[in-house]
């Protein structure tokens, strides 16, 4: 599962830069995040490595900031 949240979250950070797609963006956290924290979790109790589901959840964590500053940002250009 960490795997696949750190591919969402990668997939969010490119998206999250294109005007167009920046939608698309936000699914993608809102899956990729949970994701990527039962992937953690789950690695840690198995004593197994979690560096993808960490990687996901940073990933994940800086897409969901830029594309709020860019939500942020719209609304005051906007008025």
């Amino acid at each position: 599962m960490g795997i696949a949240g750190m591919i969402l979250g990668i997939l969010a950070f490119i998206l999250v830069w294109i005007p167009a797609f920046g939608i698309i963006a936000w699914p993608l956290i809102l899956v990729g995040l949970p994701l990527s924290a039962i992937g953690f979790s789950r690695n840690r109790k198995r004593g197994e490595g979690s560096r993808a589901a960490i990687a996901g959840m940073v990933m994940n964590i800086i897409a969901l900031v830029i594309a709020i500053l860019v939500v942020i940002g719209t609304a005051l250009m906007s008025t």
